[in-house]
């Protein structure tokens, strides 16, 4: 009894506080700004304003058993451009460094999240999920953007060809998931075990692997639509270039954040921030650098730098614990900026102008997950319980598929349009309903802690 008028306290508490800083914040927002140096100051504001308010949402999800991040996707949504338009479509976009920042934080926290031991007692059980999942999520989808492509408005007027590479597009970044959703509710729900263990270490498999398999469709659609009769070898061999470089680097960068741990020791929150942040910049400047005085493209993947050097400081020193112990220490903030930026991000006018096509989609991907993690379990003989709910682990998805349609865009732009509306409002369906599911899993095979 005391525990129920405790949270309705709280509630009422929260909807008073969300109503004080939502009048403050119209007030400001009314406010003229011409200089720029005032217009700096209003995007530092709403980011604040942004912090407090999806923090306090997120407390109010959990007070109703909903996921915390589900809370901040929430938040963003409401503030973002679409809906009350506090954030305009100019300060999301200016606020990407964020994104920068907090993606390779969450990279690091995946590599260090993974362990040796672990991958060598489960990966045949990981690579079995991967292989299955991949096949049945890209051929159901594949199959059914062709199959239907006269029945909805989005595709009914495009060739053949056309709809075909749009079908292999949209297929391959169906497989695509989002390791900083699925350590985000890990974390909030503190959970241990093999269950949660095999879903992360899927996830963030998968997350490195589709690298491969977009450079691979990439090429089979450059074939589809220019008629070239065979592979560019050459293709895969930046790819293979680019991706061992990353690895390496990722490698060297953990050694040195191991010797940090050691030598210095303090300050550690602020270094990884730092650092993380400074991978994500440096191969970009790399990239910028190597094209425009060398004319050789070589573009290192920053998640993948990040995920290697956590890799490395979990698996290869003694200072793994540490390290992760001091990642949890500035996770919070990290994860309500992330989470509540990318709900405003998300395009609700694409989901309005194709939910039937999207919805269609969202539903036969679940299924194709449902399918292929079932088989999967069937064969590796896992528990009944883990089986059964495995799925609901895996729906989440994220930046890495935004930043492949846009890639593909860029590429094929007598398709780009239709790829990333498609994909924009599959990825709003999927990001507010896929870390619910994973919490409802948790719960069901015992994994989470109260």
């Amino acid at each position: 009894m005391a525990d129920l008028f405790q949270q309705r306290r709280n509630l009422i508490i929260y909807f008073l506080t969300l109503v004080l800083m939502g009048g403050f914040a119209a007030w400001i927002r009314g406010l003229d700004v011409p200089t720029s140096w005032q217009r700096s100051g209003m995007v530092d504001f709403c980011l604040g304003f942004v912090l407090l308010a999806a923090y306090i949402i997120g407390q109010v999800f959990r007070m109703v058993r909903l996921p915390l991040i589900s809370g901040y996707i929430f938040a963003g949504i409401a503030l973002g451009p679409y809906i009350s338009g506090f954030l305009t479509r100019d300060m999301v976009h200016d606020l990407r460094l964020v994104d920068d920042l907090a993606l390779s934080f969450i990279a690091l926290t995946a590599g260090g999240a993974l362990r040796l031991p672990f991958l060598k007692q489960h990966g045949k059980w990981i690579m079995l999920n991967i292989v299955l999942q991949t096949k049945v999520i890209f051929g159901a989808m594949s199959v059914f953007v062709i199959l239907t492509r006269n029945c909805f408005s989005l595709t009914k007027n495009l060739p053949f060809h056309l709809a075909t590479s749009l079908a292999v597009l949209v297929g391959t970044i169906a497989v695509a998931r989002s390791p900083s959703a699925a350590i985000a509710v890990i974390n909030e729900c503190r959970a241990s075990g093999p269950f949660s263990d095999r879903i992360l270490g899927v996830t963030v498999a998968l997350d490195v692997l589709i690298i491969v398999l977009f450079t691979l469709t990439l090429t089979a659609i450059k074939i589809i639509l220019t008629s070239a009769g065979a592979l560019d070898s050459q293709v895969f061999l930046a790819l293979f270039l680019e991706m061992s470089v990353s690895i390496v680097v990722g490698i060297v960068l953990g050694k040195g954040i191991a010797c940090y741990i050691h030598w210095i020791g303090h300050d550690l929150p602020l270094f990884l921030l730092f650092l993380a942040f400074g991978a994500t910049k440096a191969s970009f400047w790399l990239s910028h650098f190597m094209e425009s005085h060398f004319d050789f493209y070589l573009h290192l993947e920053p998640l993948l730098i990040c995920m290697s050097a956590g890799f490395t400081v979990q698996n290869f020193s003694q200072a793994g614990p540490f390290f992760m112990e001091n990642l949890q220490r500035i996770a919070l903030p990290v994860y309500v900026l992330f989470f509540s930026l990318a709900g405003a991000s998300l395009n609700l006018d694409a989901l309005r102008s194709c939910w039937p096509m999207a919805m269609c989609l969202v539903v036969i991907r679940a299924m194709g997950i449902m399918g292929g993690s079932w088989l999967a379990g069937t064969i590796n003989r896992d528990p009944p319980e883990h089986n059964r709910n495995a799925w609901m682990g895996y729906l989440t998805q994220a930046g890495i598929s935004i930043g492949l349609a846009q890639l593909a865009q860029r590429q094929f732009p007598e398709i780009g349009v239709h790829l990333t509306t498609l994909v924009m409002a599959i990825i709003s369906v999927n990001e507010m309903v896929g870390p619910i599911t994973f919490k409802w899993a948790l719960n069901r095979v015992g994994e989470a802690k109260k």
